[in-house]
């Protein structure tokens, strides 16, 4: 039987039916309307009986849960996804300027090696979503400009280009480089002497990013391909779950700026310390890999002084 749309009116009395304790049914009625009931689902789940079945759900829920678990555990998402976005970007943007410098550096003849099959393997260059992003990169304005300048060459030096590329497009240009000497030479910038490692840890950020960036649901957030040990050692349970990916991301941070690491730290100290509810607290710290003193983090807490 197909699913009807329902009335806000509708969802709480359904709610409500399933033992939800939703309080305010003014301010219940403006989180319908602004996260919307299927997304908030995301977030209840968590204190329903059945959980973690996903499965012959009966959708009820444990005695005494308020909506406010759900609106809570939506925000302390919201807060962290921001909150990582911020600090990624500083280790997209320092990977990229690494990359440029030292392949820059060795073919300082050629400065557009990032299509020269002498340097970066032709599989790369070959490809459709190598391809694409070439396309792309020839509407954006400065790019224009730099044709117009300089009209007999057909493409940006590279240190212009890649300024335009994706994350996972400089990753894979890494990655598809044919010298291993100056794969080593860039992983060893961050203290990691296998390119392969490097690439596992890189990837790790770059996954988190799009999560991030694509409105994901993080607490819950599991990895289909697992962190590989590193400079972090094997980091056991964790190496699918987001603490993991912290850890990761962390340790970039760490190369770039060791005053960042101690911001985002305290930011993420704060994000827990907002929820006022040791059972959110409690299911953050099951689905992510933190650990946790409640309500506080006390492992970030102490990695912040």
């Amino acid at each position: 039987m197909a699913e009807k749309a329902t009335t806000i009116e509708q969802q709480l009395s359904l709610l409500e039916s399933r033992g939800m304790v939703i309080g305010d049914k003014q301010k219940a009625t403006e989180y319908l309307f602004d996260i919307g009931y299927y997304r908030l689902g995301f977030y209840w789940f968590p204190f329903e009986k059945s959980y973690p079945r996903k499965v012959r759900r009966n959708h009820d829920f444990k005695e005494r849960t308020l909506m406010d678990y759900a609106i809570k555990l939506y925000y302390f998402d919201f807060d962290v996804r921001n909150l990582f976005l911020r600090y990624i970007s500083r280790i997209e943007i320092n990977l990229r300027t690494a990359i440029i410098y030292y392949v820059s550096n060795i073919y300082v003849d050629n400065p557009f090696w990032y299509v020269d099959s002498q340097v970066i393997s032709a599989e790369i260059i070959n490809s459709p979503e190598y391809k694409k992003a070439l396309t792309d990169l020839a509407k954006e304005p400065l790019i224009r400009w730099d044709k117009k300048q300089h009209g007999k060459r057909p493409y940006a030096p590279a240190w212009k280009a890649l300024e335009f590329m994706s994350f996972g497009t400089i990753i894979r240009l890494y990655e598809s480089l044919k010298s291993p000497r100056l794969q080593c030479d860039i992983s060893k910038v961050y203290g990691i002497s296998l390119p392969s490692q490097f690439s596992n840890y890189m990837n790790t950020v770059r996954k988190l990013r799009n999560y991030c960036a694509h409105g994901k649901v993080l607490y819950d957030l599991h990895l289909d391909e697992a962190i590989g040990n590193g400079p972090l050692g094997n980091l056991g349970n964790r190496k699918t779950m987001l603490s993991g990916m912290y850890m990761v991301f962390r340790y970039f941070l760490g190369v770039i700026s060791h005053n960042r690491v101690k911001d985002m730290d305290g930011d993420l100290i704060r994000a827990f310390e907002r929820i006022p509810y040791p059972e959110v607290v409690k299911v953050i710290s099951d689905n992510t890999g933190f650990r946790l003193e409640e309500p506080r983090l006390e492992e970030l807490k102490n990695a912040a002084k």
